[in-house]
């Protein structure tokens, strides 16, 4: 089975259900295919800046992004371990630096990609879910073969097709293009906790203690994105079934005010 489409997007996510959005409401015909059936938790995609927000507002996905939670962040505090708090706190940075914008937006990456999903199929956008892309071929006329979650095997050509399938990108692999890597020597691990109701809802912070740089972004209502980076020689350190829980008490940094609400809240 073949169809002609403006435009087909591998990845339903937020940047392949975002652009399909857009496209769509402007009137052009779009095809989004999204491997899961679900969207899962990825440490991504969970702060906008604020000149992003900007850009939400220029393409008109503002308000799928508020719809996905966008909780706003106002005021940036940058801790260090041989620094007083009370001095980092009297140079924090107010995030509302652009006109009309208060600051950056928070919220879970499977929201807004739900959010995003959506939009675009009431924009008029043809999406599905479940998928197996077999394939990409380049030419005149760019062809996507994909076979559906009910087995039905197409193919499908367009003016444009855009490969937003993540760093395992079956359309870079298709098309035999190389993903370039740094060698790695840190690790850099995420977790999201819920009953945070004691941090401040309109701080971020980033600081270092020992072998830790440490990330604080909420997300409201007691909702908290924790990031950890560490050395990959420690890649083990919160490996295993308690790994999480050691991952919250980790932050029971002394140069963290306020890390008491994050050690005791729930991993999510």
């Amino acid at each position: 089975m073949e169809n002609g489409f403006d435009l087909i997007c591998v990845g339903g996510g937020i940047a392949g259900a975002g652009l399909a959005t857009v496209m769509a409401r402007a009137g052009y015909r779009c095809l989004v295919l999204e491997s899961t059936t679900e969207f899962v938790d990825r440490t991504k995609g969970e702060w906008i800046a604020p000149w992003g927000v900007v850009e939400t507002r220029r393409v008109g996905l503002h308000d799928d992004v508020i719809r996905a939670r966008g909780h706003v962040i106002t005021r940036h505090v940058g801790y260090e371990e041989d620094v007083d708090a009370a001095e980092s706190e009297a140079q924090a940075l107010d995030l509302g630096f652009l006109p009309d914008v208060a600051g950056p937006l928070t919220q879970r990456h499977p929201d807004l990609c739900q959010a995003l999903f959506d939009s675009a199929a009431a924009a008029g956008a043809e999406v599905h879910r479940g998928v197996t892309v077999a394939g990409v071929e380049t030419g005149v006329r760019p062809c996507v073969e994909w076979k559906s979650a009910e087995g039905v095997l197409r193919r499908d050509h367009a003016r444009v097709v855009i490969g937003a399938d993540g760093r395992n990108s079956m359309v870079r692999r298709s098309l035999g293009l190389e993903l370039e890597r740094d060698s790695a020597h840190h690790l850099f691990s995420g977790l999201l906790v819920d009953g945070a109701h004691e941090w401040p809802e309109d701080t971020q912070a980033i600081g270092t203690e020992g072998q830790f740089h440490y990330l604080v972004f909420p997300q409201g209502e007691g909702r908290v994105r924790l990031y950890l980076g560490f050395p990959l020689a420690n890649k083990r350190f919160f490996a295993g079934p308690d790994g999480p829980r050691r991952f919250v008490e980790a932050f029971g940094f002394r140069s963290l005010p306020g890390a008491d609400a994050l050690v005791g809240a729930t991993p999510v």
